[in-house]
């Protein structure tokens, strides 16, 4: 019976020991692991521009409503629609006829106002002599005087007249007023148009274009301030086309709007950039940079080593003895693929840029230099 009762608390002491050298077995080959790697790329020194970022619109420079004054049959469409047109070129051609006729018969009415001067004129000669000679009355005088005024004035209606008809005859042809890009036609050949048909197509000069922006009062006034302290920097305007590609050409300073939106509280700023290939058409939503004319050098690192948690941004650094530090970091602008970081790193220290998801702070890790440059020019 002794017996019996110590046989089950030995075999507990047993299967115990035997279980204890199972995981000292399995934990052993873990304690003599190697060192994680990761791959590292040293925080580098390099010219930063100072850069501001808003969103613009473009916008035309010049573009003009094209719109009949006078009322007519369309005749001609003298433009493939979507296509270059040149300033003086013929687009619309109205139906003269009416306006043909109308311009003879005004200068049919001035040759017969001439010819009625020229009779007015005559018997205003002999009436005078006839009174000279006391045939005639005054009063006579006075009326031939009256005829002879009126078919002055006459004439001179006539001729107002011949110019207005001239100047429809003229409006039968609707001409570019600028060069450009013209759209799409609101009309067919064959309608009946006229002042009260509205926009017939519109010409935009696309080169160069316009880009507003808006910026606040805010920074409207601090830009003010610091220009008249002559401690403003100049910018270098740059553009982001919708598919993030950056736009070949440079733009250039236009000029600041004379009102303030009341609704948003904003400045609208001006800008105009060359447009030689008509990539840039009116209406298109980009993101605008003004870029520092005068780099200063900064302390950059690849944007993929940041990482962020509720204190702020941060980066890894492998220290003198292979371990990983966290370091908190105070982040600038971006340039291209590279962040600048304004404060808690020094130029030289290996960050990692690889392998981050396999460390944590106070590891020793296998550091190995990334091969390609994670810092481009």
């Amino acid at each position: 019976m002794r017996l019996n009762f110590l046989f089950p608390a030995m075999l507990v002491v047993c299967l115990t020991m035997l279980a204890g050298c199972g995981e000292s077995e399995k934990s052993a080959p873990q304690a003599n692991q190697p060192a994680p790697g990761v791959e590292t790329t040293p925080a580098v020194s390099k010219p930063v521009s100072a850069t501001q970022d808003f969103v613009g619109q473009t916008e035309a420079i010049q573009s003009v409503d094209l719109r009949a004054r006078v009322t007519g049959f369309l005749l001609e469409e003298k433009f493939a629609e979507g296509s270059e047109v040149k300033k003086g070129d013929v687009l619309f051609v109205i139906d003269p006829s009416e306006f043909n006729a109308n311009r003879d018969a005004a200068a049919a009415k001035i040759a017969g106002v001439e010819a009625t001067i020229r009779e007015t004129n005559l018997q205003l000669a002999r009436y005078r002599e006839l009174r000279d000679r006391g045939t005639a009355s005054e009063a006579k005088l006075d009326e031939a005087k009256a005829k002879a005024g009126r078919a002055t004035a006459d004439l001179a209606a006539a001729k107002a007249d011949l110019k207005k008809t001239e100047l429809d005859v003229g409006y039968t042809k609707i001409e570019a007023p600028i060069a450009g890009r013209i759209g799409k036609s609101s009309v067919d050949v064959g309608n009946l148009i006229g002042p009260d048909s509205g926009v017939l197509a519109t010409i935009n000069d696309l080169d160069p274009i316009r880009v507003s922006f808006p910026v606040s009062e805010r920074e409207f006034l601090d830009y003010k301030k610091a220009e008249k302290e002559g401690k403003a920097k100049e910018f270098v305007p740059r553009i982001k086309l919708a598919n993030n590609q950056i736009y070949q050409h440079d733009g250039k300073f236009d000029f600041i709007d004379n009102r303030v939106d009341p609704t948003t509280g904003t400045i609208k700023l001006y800008l105009d950039f060359p447009n030689p290939d008509g990539l840039l058409l009116p209406g298109q939503f980009v993101n605008v940079t003004l870029v520092s004319s005068d780099p200063e050098n900064k302390i950059v690192v690849p944007q993929a080593a940041v990482q962020e948690n509720q204190t702020g941004p941060f980066v890894l650094v492998v220290d003198q003895d292979d371990k990983v530090v966290m370091r908190p970091i105070k982040t600038g602008q971006r340039n291209g693929a590279d962040i600048a970081v304004l404060d808690g790193l020094a130029e030289g220290e290996n960050i990692i840029v690889a392998g981050i998801q396999k460390v944590r702070p106070g590891m020793k890790v296998n550091p190995v230099q990334q091969k390609s440059s994670a810092v481009p020019n």
